[in-house]
């Protein structure tokens, strides 16, 4: 049986996806339009129907249908196969791989439940806010806090009234259950009388003074269970696809806790939820920037005004499972959390969670060399075009500063255009934490200088920039008044200690040699099999390089296997199936490939996501979870995950640097494959350009086709380096 992903893709044409919400025009064998991921002029966005693909060569941004979807609509994998398994008339059920096909389906039918019974809630809750009188001191709240009548229907704001059992009488009335309120989170169990246990396995009980006093004075009438929230005033928290899954209740009196979010369910998770995504997912994808606050007003507030690119994290601590969700619209995230100490510390920890969640890209970083413009004592005697490897987080993250103080909705109230302009102009992560980390240090005492160093030296040991690196060094050396020179020298001996064997590699621009630079000998470029002949062609469009060079590279090809797979072997989604089962069974190897490919690199639906979420669980060197891994995927994948699996143990077992570069080695060939697709889209287009005689666009492509060939060298050159 076909899998449900080639069967959605078999009847779901991506030209008419893309079509909804981009006009294509035909260009040659593909079709083109205006990228609707960034603002372009000069469409640069390409459909390709033969292969079922689109990619902007704008934004570099790619893939397939199901790319295209979670991109365009911001959704995980999940949502969007089932709103693409909706659009296809398949039933998802057929497919659960290893997984019970009934218990599937009890398990989707009683979510489904579940969002009805908090979309009811809701409507209640919000009922009363606009018209109950005991909602009188909660509308004078909201007032007070300067929000509008426009913005409390755009979010659906509501009252939870001073009363043990409204909304459960409310709801029993419906006909739910009493288990499905509890389960919902929406209601607790009195006493001892029945304990229930949600679907997830987590019930969050009251205190034993709350629930004997529900006992003693709280009306029987819902029976066994009384109202979660009571006189708060209620934030519904809605999916990206702007469905209910949770509540947020603010305290009107002095009773603690001052927030009150509903406990763990099957829909709702705090740690994986933003508040007000799914109205700022537009505006995020527009700006190209989010917006990250601590709290719901400060969200509502910055939406009020318009800065619609804003969301609040619940509960105050960014995640990483957060950052997963936002990459998917931007790589610029603008921290804005409260100016306080908790506000300091959670800005610490959203930054490193920043740092962890986004992808990593390689990053060719040219080494100082003799006349190259720096100071003498800063010179290295490199051969002319040696180059190292380098990973890169790849995003902006930086941090909006406030007035000490105050929160970010009281400054938009008092000063909105010092907002505006602090948004426009947001300070880089590196110049946040010369701020921050020296601020309890006397720099003209000699210890305070010492202690700056050293806590600011890592910092600046992780730009990759050279330029803007030596720009920070200088920056320091100023600050603390210590000479530049012995400030560099003290960060070399920092990055030589933390960097592991470097990649370095120098190429010469024409001419087939490749030359290592860690032993001095000279080493022929490898390609894959199938590279020769799309290189010749593409080096024939680009003003006739010699077209036998890489078939003579391609026989001189040491004869044997790296790892399990036949180096010469053709079937890209074998190599990608390779690559996952290495990592499924060594969660370890992640940080060590994530810096050479990312998920836009997997030719294939499945597999693409798998790596995503092997990223996502064991994350660059982290401890595994303690949990299955198959927990984590969708049961669709179950079969890639077993493939996968059945593919490593095939091969031959390996152990410490050797599946270290047998990992690294399979990533390349990924990496090569991925560029060679490029390079021949890019060859198709520019044919295009220049039989239109379109010579800006033409010289945009042959730049564009010239960087492909560039990172081809750089992998070939590291990929003999290491093994």
């Amino acid at each position: 049986m076909a899998s449900l992903i080639e069967e959605i893709k078999a009847k779901v044409d991506v030209v008419d996806e893309v079509g909804l919400v981009v006009g294509l025009q035909k260009s040659g064998k593909s079709l083109k339009g205006l990228c609707p991921f960034h603002n372009e002029r000069t469409p640069s966005f390409y459909v390709f129907p033969e292969s079922q693909t689109w990619h902007c060569f704008g934004c570099n941004e790619g893939g397939d249908i199901f790319s295209f979807v979670e991109k365009q609509q911001g959704l995980e994998f999940r949502d969007a196969l089932l709103y693409l398994a909706e659009k296809a008339g398949i039933a998802v059920e057929g497919y659960e791989g290893d997984r019970d096909p009934e218990q599937e389906r009890e398990t989707h039918a009683a979510k489904e439940r579940l969002r009805k019974l908090n979309e009811d809630a809701q409507l209640w809750f919000h009922q009363l806010l606009l018209r109950s009188k005991e909602a009188a001191e909660a509308r004078a709240y909201i007032r007070k806090r300067g929000i509008s009548t426009e913005s409390v229907i755009a979010f659906g704001l509501g009252y939870a009234p001073d009363r043990w059992d409204g909304l459960c009488n409310y709801l029993l009335g419906l006909g739910y259950s009493e288990r499905e309120l509890v389960n919902g989170g929406l209601a607790r169990v009195r006493g001892n009388t029945s304990v229930w246990e949600p679907m997830d396995g987590h019930n969050e009980r009251a205190g034993e003074t709350e629930e004997n006093e529900a006992e003693q004075g709280g009306s029987r009438k819902s029976g066994g269970v009384y109202d979660y929230f009571r006189n708060r005033i209620i934030f519904p928290i809605r999916d990206i696809r702007g469905r209910v899954i949770g509540f947020g209740g603010r305290a009107l009196g002095d009773e603690p806790p001052k927030y009150l979010n509903s406990p763990q369910t099957a829909l709702f998770e705090k740690n994986t939820v933003l508040y007000a995504l799914d109205l700022a997912r537009e505006a995020i994808k527009l700006e190209k920037q989010v917006i990250i606050v601590e709290g719901y007003v400060d969200a509502i507030i910055a939406h009020q005004y318009g800065t619609k690119q804003t969301v609040a994290c619940i509960g105050s601590a960014i995640t990483e499972k957060h950052i997963q969700q936002l990459k998917k619209l931007t790589k610029q995230v603008t921290l804005a959390l409260d100016p306080d100490a908790a506000g300091a510390a959670a800005t610490e920890h959203g930054i490193q969670e920043a740092l962890k969640g986004f992808d990593r890209k390689v990053v060719p970083v040219p080494l100082a060399e003799e006349g190259s413009g720096a100071p003498r004592w800063r010179r290295r005697a490199e051969p002319r075009g040696m180059i190292r490897l380098e990973e890169q987080v790849d995003a902006e993250i930086n941090v909006l500063q406030l007035p000490a103080g105050e929160d970010p909705d009281e400054v938009i109230q008092r000063d909105f255009v010092a907002w505006s302009y602090a948004v426009a102009h947001p300070l880089p992560l590196v110049d946040y934490y010369f701020v921050v980390k020296t601020a309890d240090l006397n720099l003209r005492e000699p210890a305070g200088k010492s202690e700056a160093a050293k806590r600011l030296l890592p910092v600046i040991g992780m730009i990759s920039d050279r330029i803007k690196r030596d720009a920070y060094l200088r920056k320091l050396a100023g600050m603390i008044s210590i000479d530049e020179r012995s400030l560099n020298d003290e960060l070399q001996r920092l990055l030589s200690r933390q960097r592991s064997p470097g990649v370095r590699a120098e190429f010469k621009e024409r001419g087939g040699q490749h030359l290592g630079s860690e032993n001095g000998r000279a080493q022929p470029a490898e390609h894959g099999a199938g590279d020769e002949d799309e290189l010749a062609a593409g080096q024939k469009e680009q003003g006739g390089q010699a077209k036998g060079q890489a078939r003579g590279e391609e026989r001189e090809r040491e004869k044997t296997r790296t790892f399990g797979l036949d180096r010469y072997s053709r079937n890209r989604l074998q190599w990608e199936d390779y690559l996952i089962g290495l990592l499924l069974k060594n969660p370890g190897l992640s940080k060590h490939i994530c810096g050479i490919i990312t998920d836009g690199d997997f030719a294939g639906t499945d597999t693409r996501e798998l790596y995503r979420i092997i990223n996502t669980v064991y994350q660059r060197g982290s401890s595994p979870l303690y949990q299955p891994f198959e927990e984590y995927v969708p049961s669709v994948l179950l079969g890639t995950l077993a493939r996968a699996r059945k593919n490593i143990e095939a091969g031959s077992p390996l152990d410490g640097e050797g599946l270290i570069r047998d990992a690294e080695q399979c990533a390349f060939r990924l990496k090569r494959a991925s560029l060679r697709k490029k390079i021949t889209e890019l060859g198709n287009i520019l044919r295009e350009a220049e039989s239109a005689r379109d010579i800006a666009t033409t010289r945009q492509y042959q730049e564009q086709l010239q960087e492909c060939y560039r990172q081809l060298r750089t992998i070939d050159s590291a990929t003999h380096l290491q093994g």
